[in-house]
């Protein structure tokens, strides 16, 4: 009977503890709760526990605030330093613009020193302004500024080559950046695990729009034959590269046998081939090869073509073996 009391006493102050440790209990409850957990060795436990706990809490709630406080602090100044950076690039901008108009001047190159102080800003004060994906941002300030720079350009020497040289700098910078801002941006979960993918495609695409632009500027005959094809074929070489590396299921070293024999097949034949296209007529050098003759420029050419396909097909031949016998291990090993 008496363990019985004591148990149901327990589990009564058990009850109260939490109210008693946040201080909001009854004072008959609170004095019943210090008398019981003096005599009671389990009670008095767990009231240390939840003292501890709620310590722990305090000590939590601190160190946000303390955080909380320093995010932002550490803004207010990125704010001020941004703005007074801006207001500074503003001295030139309002003096290109009276020295613009008192000349008499429209406002033509007034635009271009705007431009340029933009593509200025997009790397020095655009990073101090925005907290959330600042490198993003200033990649995307950055590659915008240059492009509306190229265009003010453009339109001030009244030319008609900002496509020329817009497309292939956004093609050049996307080959750069775009890597880094596929993986900042959202994406449908479809396409999460399909970035490597969507970067590809877009590099293509701007790689072809390359293409297309210089043909509106071309005046060869025979120019639209020639580059789509030669383009094409040079762009199976990364393609076949990153379709093996990212997409066929083996060991890595048997990934790169058939990168390193895929790059000695496509290197070993690519002159004679672009050649080919340019001159309507494809002749492989390697044909030529004789190994007992040095004289010509045809068997050196073909003697050597041969000799990295041969290299090319024998390393990558040794890391296929190699990643085959290990994956064979990693098996053994998992049963």
């Amino acid at each position: 009977m008496s363990e019985n009391r004591i148990r149901y006493e327990c589990e009564m102050i058990q009850d109260l503890l939490p109210l008693y440790q946040d201080n909001v209990c009854s004072s008959s409850s609170k004095k019943i709760v210090e008398e019981h957990v003096t005599d009671c060795e389990n009670c008095r436990k767990m009231l240390q526990l939840l003292r501890s706990t709620a310590y722990e809490e305090v000590l939590e709630k601190e160190k946000n605030a303390v955080l909380d406080t320093h995010v932002k602090k550490e803004k207010r100044r990125s704010m001020t330093i941004g703005l007074t950076m801006a207001g500074i690039l503003m001295i030139p901008v309002i003096v290109c613009l009276i020295c613009n108009l008192a000349i008499g001047h429209a406002l033509d190159w007034f635009f271009i020193v705007l431009a340029s102080l933009l593509l200025v800003a997009s790397i020095t004060v655009l990073p101090l302004l925005v907290y959330e994906k600042r490198a993003l941002w200033t990649i995307l300030g950055f590659m915008g500024s240059l492009i509306l720079l190229l265009l003010v350009c453009c339109i001030y020497c009244k030319g008609n080559w900002f496509l020329l040289a817009a497309v292939p700098t956004i093609l050049g910078l996307s080959i750069v950046f775009m890597p880094y801002i596929i993986y900042q941006v959202y994406l449908p979960k479809a396409l999460k695990n399909k970035k490597g993918l969507l970067v590809m495609i877009w590099d293509t695409l701007w790689l072809y729009a390359v293409i297309f632009v210089c043909g509106l500027y071309s005046t060869h005959t025979d120019y639209w034959r020639v580059s789509l094809q030669i383009t094409t074929f040079s762009i199976l070489l990364p393609w076949a590269i990153f379709l093996c590396i990212r997409y066929v299921p083996v060991h890595p070293m048997t990934r790169a046998g058939l990168v390193t024999m895929v790059t000695g097949v496509f290197v070993s034949v690519v002159n004679e081939i672009t050649n080919g296209i340019v001159d309507g007529n494809i002749h492989i050098r390697m044909l030529d090869a004789d190994f007992s003759r040095w004289d010509t420029i045809e068997v050196v050419n073909g003697n050597v073509m041969l000799i990295i396909l041969l290299s090319a097909l024998g390393i990558g031949i040794c890391f296929i073996s190699i990643g085959v016998v290990l994956s064979k291990r990693k098996r053994a090993k998992s049963l």
